[in-house]
This record gives structure tokens, sequence and C-alpha cells, in this order.
């Protein structure tokens, strides 16, 4: 079975679908359907997503297999995410207020820690 393409080979745009038939009936369904977000990664995107489900989540083991350094490999993770639609449920500027407040010496690197691992 041949995937699915989801960008124009000649601009680059995304693709739409415009009719869905059943093989068994003929039945047609015309109108434009968008294309899952999963469809639409790339090679090195899907071994990506399948190391993931491989490692069972475990972004330390990944880092691992790939020779790359966990931050690296959690900003890849991060990039993965927003691609396919999921936004962080944390804000980058709670992230920094809680850097600037260690920076200042308000907090301790342990409360800080403590704090961002609560944010995420």
């Amino acid at each position: 079975m041949k995937g699915i393409i989801g960008k124009c080979p000649l601009c680059s745009e995304k693709l739409k679908i415009k009719v869905l038939e059943c093989p068994a009936c003929k039945i047609k369904i015309e109108g434009e359907f968008d294309i899952p977000s999963l469809f639409l990664l790339s090679e090195e995107e899907l071994n990506f997503l399948f190391l993931f489900l491989k490692t069972r989540g475990n972004l330390s083991e990944i880092s691992k297999i790939l020779g790359l350094s966990y931050p690296t490999t959690r900003q890849r993770f991060e990039e993965f995410l927003k691609k396919i639609g999921i936004e962080p449920s944390y804000s980058k500027n709670e992230i920094i207020e809680i850097l600037e407040l260690l920076e200042k010496g308000e907090i301790t690197p342990k409360e800080a820690e403590k704090r961002i691992k609560e944010i995420k």
C-alpha cells in the first residue's frame, strides 16, 4: 500500500483530500478533507516517533540511541509535538520567571527545579 503524499511535489503546499471511496460498494464521499498531521511527518520524524514508542517515551534512552544530548533530544521532541499540533501545557514565560528568581538568589536551585517540574 502506498503512503499518502501530504505536500504538492511542485510547490510543497499542503494537499487536501477531495474524494473518499469505498472499494466494496463504490460509494463516494466528496468534499474537502484535511490530511491528518501524522501522515505529513517526514521519514526522520516518523523514525523519531517509532523510537519514542519503542522506548516507551524514555527520552534519555532515545538520547543514547541517537547519540545526542538529552537537551537536544528534548528539543526535538518539543518540535515534533508542535508539528502534530500539541502545544506545551506550560508557558515559557513561567520558566523564565523561575530562572530569573534563581538568578537573583530569591530561590534555591532545588526550589527552581521543583517549580519547573510542577508546571511541566
